[in-house]
């Protein structure tokens, strides 16, 4: 049977930091992560993805051994549930927690603060579908902008057409619901 999870208070902005201390010394860490889009100074600057803690100050330590004597960089110490006694998550939890990471349901990019998230489940090059005058287009997906639109090559008016069009409203092809 596999141990419980503990749970690990880091100091402020220290999680990577605790993580890699406590990999070093020999347990099994997981810090849960989400991808934040941030957007630099300057004009030719691009938007970049950056990789976050999802939980600010906590990371998931495996108990394979207890709380080593020797202090860790990073860290304040096991969080608490009562005096002696560490909080702890069963092994299903944290599992459930790292397929939903996986999934991208803690994803965060949102270009300028603007609400509108930034799709990663369509390439550019793809074949996709949207709704324009009532009607069903069909086209390839050229860029994926920042700020949620998307750029599609599309037969439109008999010819074909490049057309900026919300990327919510995208459907890949081979799919059959709206995403």
């Amino acid at each position: 049977m596999m141990p419980a999870w503990v749970i690990i208070e880091t100091k402020p902005s220290a999680e990577e930091v605790a993580e890699r201390s406590l990999r070093q010394a020999g347990y099994r860490v997981y810090l849960p992560r989400y991808r934040k889009l941030l957007s630099p100074h300057g004009r030719a600057r691009q938007p970049v993805t950056s990789m976050r803690p999802l939980f600010s100050r906590v990371l998931f330590v495996q108990d394979w051994r207890g709380w080593p004597q020797l202090p860790i960089s990073g860290t304040v110490g096991l969080m608490l549930m009562r005096p002696q006694v560490p909080a702890k998550l069963p092994d299903e939890d944290v599992v459930l927690i790292l397929n939903r990471e996986r999934a991208g349901e803690f994803d965060e990019a949102l270009p300028n603060g603007s609400g509108v998230a930034v799709r990663n489940d369509i390439a550019p090059g793809e074949e996709v579908a949207f709704e324009a005058f009532g009607a069903r287009i069909m086209g390839v997906l050229d860029e994926l902008t920042s700020d949620g639109r998307a750029i599609v090559s599309a037969l439109m008016f008999g010819r074909v057409v490049s057309t900026s069009v919300s990327a919510a409203g995208l459907r890949a092809q081979d799919s059959h619901r709206w995403v």
